[in-house]
């Protein structure tokens, strides 16, 4: 695994080839998606495509809300004192923590 610093995170979209997330490379529906892009759940917890909690299907609004570019280095500073509103779906989402899983992937 790769470490990408210019955008802090392992398994870099723009710097690295897709890489596995929740066991399995990302195919099937979730390969429409970019890997660095993070869905905002309505719980406010952000999730990493290809993550075994949400399923596809339903990433869309007005449920969810999505960052398809993040800043580099935004998933690491997600947090209550450091939130992050989508830029798609439904806009209204801001996330202020990290899916445990999908953090364990990073």
């Amino acid at each position: 695994m790769r470490y990408c610093e210019r955008h802090e995170m392992h398994n870099c979209a723009d710097c690295a080839p897709r890489a596995p997330r929740g066991g399995g490379p990302v195919t099937g529906e979730w390969s429409d998606w970019p890997a660095a892009t993070i869905i905002i759940h309505p719980s406010g917890k952000a999730h990493l495509p290809g993550c075994g909690h949400i399923e596809p299907a339903d990433v869309r609004a007005p449920r969810y809300g999505w960052v398809a570019a993040p800043s580099p280095g935004a998933w690491r500073r997600l947090a209550s004192s450091h939130p992050l509103r989508a830029t798609e779906g439904n806009v209204e989402r801001v996330a202020v923590s990290r899916c445990e899983s999908c953090d364990a992937t990073q």
